[in-house]
């Protein structure tokens, strides 16, 4: 009888309680869709930026923030910030389709290329650090052998860390790290080569300078160092790549790249990254080299550079530019390309003659993640590595200088060693840099001998590559001047892969993917077409439409509606996929 148990409680089995809470929160989150700028919103709320902070970086009004906040609180049904950013992640977490790309039921609403069933083309850049097997003598020298792995270890990832690669220890003790997957980057064998010199001048230093190694013994501890570019078929299900040929060719040439204390190469490397190292002939003699075919080895950042520009009509702008760097004034040059690819041969072939004419140089690589801690953290480890005897107490900086300014003040105190080139690449690098810098940075920089080259995604017109020059702040006049080129020859790649329409692919959200993907398999065929018969909610159709667009991607039509920018863009995005037959 109820009157003999008044307190005891009725537990109810596990999975009724699951199947009740599930379907009371999924008849809420039916009306609780977040449009992407309201998810942007939630990350950078709980980021603890303020209204001022969101409004600067999403380029949108301070009004604009506080209506989208007060939208966002109804919707969630919360009344603060912290609630709403624990409300929505909560959500999210759970309820995940619900926030990305939805597939209908029915067969006419299935994404044709949705991100999570296919697969495409990688073009992979590997870089392998093979460590020595050596008999130790003593307890001391294995302690020290030990220091000297982690030290290397520390290192070298928080290196590929900055430069947005993957890294990887072995179960040997060596090493691997690898660029294009998950994130392509337009300079991914770029980032490989640099981090490979990068490895072996550090390990070179540490060996010769540590007073604690006899140096009979420093050859016994040499590193070899292995880079293949390879391109590898890779599933969109998930972020791991498994028995890459890129690792194992890399591996191959790390064994025998010791004896020589220069990272080994493949020819692939070397075509993809041809101006932004010297490269070193060398004659193969080892039967498994032989297999690996023709190869180069990575010289010293010492080493002059090649000069290109008469590729590139012999760049008759910069003598005019350096005079101005010289005598005490900063210039910014932004590279503007379609196709994206040639900006970052152009902002090599630029800072090749700046080295040549007495520059030092500074290589930041953009990383895909655009928050603004994690770019200025990849800017700065990035500045540091290129100069390890740099003393930052010698900086002449306020106690409540911010990030931005101390990096702006390290380029500052770097030129008055020695007239300073910085290159900056990546899609959209020019925003990124300024975004990090602030007004502050790039005021420290602008009365110095400084010349920035940075890349800038041209978003609309026709194909064309062109160099825009700024002046010493880099706020785009609407006089400023722009040098049209002509650009080389590019060759193509294996299986055709175009890098730089990946790396703007992985920058997308899930529906413009599918649009853009859906698309390019008939793009004769109208963008509106694709987008009905992928039935995405119209929220998603335009911004989707707005990305796409943003990317230089399509452009609007004639006829009304959407086209793309050309078909040669169009047939280097469907070589890209791998459809299931």
């Amino acid at each position: 009888m109820n009157s003999s148990t008044p307190n005891k409680k009725v537990k109810m089995p596990s999975t009724l309680i699951g199947a009740t809470t599930s379907a009371s929160r999924k008849s809420v989150v039916n009306h609780v869709s977040l449009s992407e700028r309201q998810q942007e919103i939630v990350t950078l709320l709980a980021e603890g930026k303020s209204n001022k902070e969101i409004a600067d970086y999403l380029k949108i009004g301070y009004g604009t923030v506080k209506q989208h906040l007060f939208v966002l609180f109804r919707k969630l049904g919360v009344s603060n910030r912290t609630k709403a950013v624990i409300t929505a992640n909560q959500l999210m977490k759970e309820y995940p389709s619900d926030f990305g790309v939805s597939a209908k039921s029915s067969p006419k609403g299935k994404l044709a290329l949705a991100r999570s069933g296919a697969h495409s083309w990688r073009l992979v850049s590997a870089v392998v650090i093979s460590i020595p097997d050596t008999a130790l003598a003593s307890p001391e020298e294995l302690d020290w052998r030990n220091q000297y792995l982690s030290d290397l270890r520390d290192v070298l990832q928080n290196y590929v860390d900055a430069l947005d690669g993957q890294f990887l220890l072995l179960p040997y003790g060596g090493m691997l790290a690898w660029f294009g997957y998950p994130h392509t980057h337009l300079d991914d064998a770029d980032r490989a080569v640099q981090l490979a010199q990068f490895g072996q001048q550090y390990s070179n230093h540490y060996l010769e300078s540590d007073a604690a190694l006899h140096p009979d013994k420093r050859s016994l501890h040499a590193i070899g160092i292995g880079i293949a570019s390879k391109p590898e078929m890779s599933s969109d299900k998930t972020n791991e790549l498994f028995a890459s040929d890129a690792f194992r060719v890399a591996a191959i040439l790390a064994r025998n790249a010791r004896p020589l204390k220069h990272p080994l190469a493949d020819l692939l490397t070397k075509k993809l990254a041809p101006y932004g190292v010297p490269w070193l002939t060398v004659k193969a003699k080892a039967p498994e080299l032989v297999q690996v075919g023709e190869i180069v080895a990575v010289g010293e950042s010492g080493n002059d550079p090649v000069d290109v520009r008469s590729l590139w009509g012999g760049l008759p702008f910069l003598d005019n530019v350096m005079d101005s760097v010289k005598s005490g004034v900063a210039q910014w040059v932004a590279v503007e390309s379609w196709p994206p690819a040639l900006a970052t041969s152009l902002i090599d072939a630029i800072g090749n003659v700046a080295q040549l004419n007495g520059y030092q140089a500074i290589h930041i690589r953009t990383p895909s993640q655009q928050r603004r801690d994690k770019l200025l953290q990849s800017f700065a480890t990035q500045a540091e590595n290129s100069r390890s005897d740099f003393d930052y107490s010698a900086l002449d900086l306020p106690i409540n200088a911010g990030g931005g300014e101390r990096l702006g003040a390290f380029f500052a105190q770097q030129s008055m060693i020695k007239p300073l080139v910085i290159q900056v690449y990546g899609l959209k690098a020019l925003e990124a840099f300024k975004y990090v810098l602030g007004d502050r940075g790039i005021d420290r920089m602008a009365a110095r001998p400084i010349l920035v080259i940075v890349a800038n995604l041209k978003e609309a017109g026709s194909s064309q590559t062109s160099v825009r020059l700024l002046g010493p702040r880099p706020v785009e006049m609407p006089f400023s001047r722009i040098y049209s080129m002509k650009a080389p020859t590019q060759e193509s790649l294996p299986e055709n892969i175009r890098v730089d329409m990946q790396a703007i692919l992985d920058e997308l959200s899930a529906h413009a993917q599918s649009i853009v993907m859906t698309a390019a398999q008939d793009p004769q065929k109208p963008i509106q077409e694709t987008i009905s018969n992928l039935n995405l909610p119209h929220h998603q159709m335009q911004s989707g439409l707005q990305e796409l667009a943003a990317a230089g991607f399509i452009s609007a039509s004639q006829a009304g509606g959407f086209e793309f920018r050309d078909q040669a863009t169009a047939e280097a995005i469907q070589n890209l996929s791998l459809p299931r037959t």
